[in-house]
């Protein structure tokens, strides 16, 4: 199995990692990450990110992916798909040299990358969220945070409402967008839906019936009603979806 955590700035990727390494000590996990691209080749990342930058690090990547095959154990902290929502986010603020044909020559790329993940955990913004810390990497604009949060929420709708009509996921062995939220007992345990004690998906040779019994359904459903997401979030996600459509039209291939 070969897992990704994506979402947002500060949201609590790294912890995830670290509580889902704990209990699943078999996965590796990548020892260089972005983050050291971006320290030892000094780029700029962030809100002040550019072409330089996100080509370095979907570059490194999609090479990362590469090294592995569907019978390894391996968790990624992010993925190209987090590659493309920051892209996506400078384009649309117009603030560096990030454009549409940037993010048109690096869909293809981020598709195909895709194809070599089984699992991408999406950890969304919530009021459970962590509290913001500045480490000197990590963003701490919680506006931007929103912001970027809001992208990925608007693929993650792309992902479900048109699985086979999406231009950012491929159409065939896309891997699973699983959102995980709340606390960090509550994230673990949603986990655990979907992998075994093995790390192995649940279900194995019968499928995801499993996953999806009443029991499971109903403690999902109860996780999320405590999250009580706030409208104005809501309205937004709106508002993104209607401008990615009008994106998918001018770029679908």
């Amino acid at each position: 199995m070969r897992i990704a955590v994506c979402g947002s700035a500060n949201l609590g990727k790294s912890t995830l990692i670290q509580d889902f390494l704990q209990e699943w000590s078999m996965y590796g996990f990548e020892k260089e990450t972005y983050r050291d691209i971006i320290v030892n080749k000094e780029l700029k990342h962030s809100k002040e990110t550019n072409k330089e930058t996100q080509k370095a690090i979907l570059d490194y990547m999609v090479n990362t992916l590469d090294q592995f095959d569907s019978d390894d154990k391996v968790i990624f902290d992010r993925c190209p798909l987090d590659n493309l929502v920051y892209s996506l986010w400078a384009c649309d603020k117009g603030i560096s040299d990030i454009d549409e044909d940037f993010i048109s020559e690096c869909i293809p790329t981020v598709r195909e990358s895709l194809t070599k993940l089984d699992i991408i955990f999406f950890i969304p913004r919530t009021k459970l969220n962590p509290k913001i810390e500045d480490d000197g990497m990590r963003e701490v604009d919680e506006e931007y945070i929103k912001e970027i949060d809001t992208l990925f929420k608007m693929l993650q709708l792309q992902y479900q409402q048109h699985p086979q009509d999406n231009p950012f996921f491929p159409r065939e062995d896309s891997p699973a967008l699983i959102e995980v939220f709340g606390t960090r007992p509550e994230r673990m345990q949603m986990i655990r839906l979907y992998l075994d004690a093995d790390g192995d998906l649940m279900g194995g040779e019968g499928g995801t019936s499993d996953i999806f019994n009443p029991e499971n359904l109903d403690m999902m459903e109860q996780i999320l009603k405590e999250q009580n997401l706030a409208k104005e979030e809501e309205e937004e996600v709106k508002k993104q979806l209607e401008a990615i459509k009008k994106f998918q039209k001018e770029n679908k291939s």
